[in-house]
């Protein structure tokens, strides 16, 4: 459990209500800024165009319901987490070095209200542990958390790898699942063939990039999480949400208990202030 974003699903059991304007069973949601770090699916590599993107075609469907919305792109091709992890972090003995320039730091300095990390594959591509993986992305999201910004992890993506490595990306999608709950984007499932590989009709003819109908499927598994519908959820439910996270953070004394109570704190204060 400690290993686990369980304390925001106390009060997260509601449905996604997708996108759709005027059709919000709760609290109308406000304009968001989100933003978006991680490797090569997250910069758009393998679509025909920037407007093909996941990335790109969330933009435009936010902006289309609440036009002044933001979705910010520190997306690199090549990148593993080890990139994205906070300033300060490291130096690691045979791994990357921190990016500052995209990494969790950088988007959170933006002051979002969410961020979004998109890791297909290029860790267990490298040689990172299934293990060392998972501990980077919550390292990752403690530090969102902590800025007062919510994050939601994309899981592993099919790619054609050899069977040690491919059980790997395996291990890393279901720790996602497990560890992030209902902020786990599952990207795994609609993307994969029977055999686990990419399956053919979203590769864009290397097995490991997406084409523009692998990047519409990942844009449609990020719209069914409905971020801007739950942040008005936050909303309205933060002074009974907060009241919940502090009492289980003050009992687990577990950092992700404590950057959930810090991110609800700022959902009160900048929705308050009509930020």
């Amino acid at each position: 459990m400690m290993h686990r974003l369980f304390l925001m699903a106390l009060f997260l059991s509601i449905p996604a209500w997708r996108l759709k304007a005027q059709h919000y069973p709760g609290p109308a949601p406000l304009p968001v800024r989100i933003a978006v770090i991680g490797s090569s699916t997250a910069e758009g590599v393998g679509a025909s165009t920037t407007d093909s993107t996941w990335v790109g075609r969330y933009r435009a469907q936010l902006q289309s319901f609440l036009p002044e919305s933001e979705v910010l792109n520190l997306g690199k091709g090549g990148y593993s987490s080890y990139q994205l992890l906070p300033d300060g972090s490291g130096p690691f003995r045979a791994r990357p070095v921190v990016d500052s320039n995209r990494n969790i730091s950088k988007a959170v300095a933006f002051r979002p209200h969410a961020v979004i990390v998109n890791l297909p594959s290029n860790d267990t591509a490298s040689g990172h542990s299934a293990e060392e993986q998972l501990d980077n992305l919550e390292k990752i999201a403690i530090e969102s958390l902590r800025n007062g910004a919510f994050v939601w992890v994309c899981t592993t993506q099919p790619r054609n790898l050899p069977k040690a490595q491919l059980a790997t990306q395996k291990a890393v999608r279901d720790g996602i699942l497990q560890r992030f709950g209902p902020f786990a984007i599952d990207v795994w499932t609609p993307l994969a063939a029977p055999n686990d590989s990419l399956a053919t009709s979203f590769d864009s003819g290397d097995g490991v990039h997406l084409n523009d109908e692998g990047h519409a499927v990942v844009f449609r598994q990020v719209i069914q999480k409905d971020i801007p519908g739950t942040l008005a959820q936050l909303r309205q439910n933060a002074v009974a949400a907060a009241e919940l996270l502090g009492i289980a953070a003050q009992k687990t004394e577990h950092p992700l208990a404590k950057g959930c109570l810090a991110a609800l704190s700022r959902s009160i204060l900048v929705f308050r202030k009509g930020h």
